[in-house]
């Protein structure tokens, strides 16, 4: 294999792994959190915050 032909596939390898693996999974975490507003969260919330109901 030529210098090339290895730098094609280090380049194809980098654009597959970009494609394929670029989910924004923090952006999915919160659109999640913001529409269903799982119960887990609002009590990890509270806890964090002190509130007079965990006291």
């Amino acid at each position: 294999m030529n210098i090339g032909y290895r730098l094609l596939i280090c380049l194809g390898i980098v654009i597959l792994h970009f494609a394929a693996f670029a989910v924004p999974v923090a952006e999915l975490f919160m659109i999640y959190v913001i529409l269903f507003n799982p119960r887990w969260f609002r009590d990890f919330l509270n806890g964090t915050a002190g509130s007079p109901e965990k006291r």
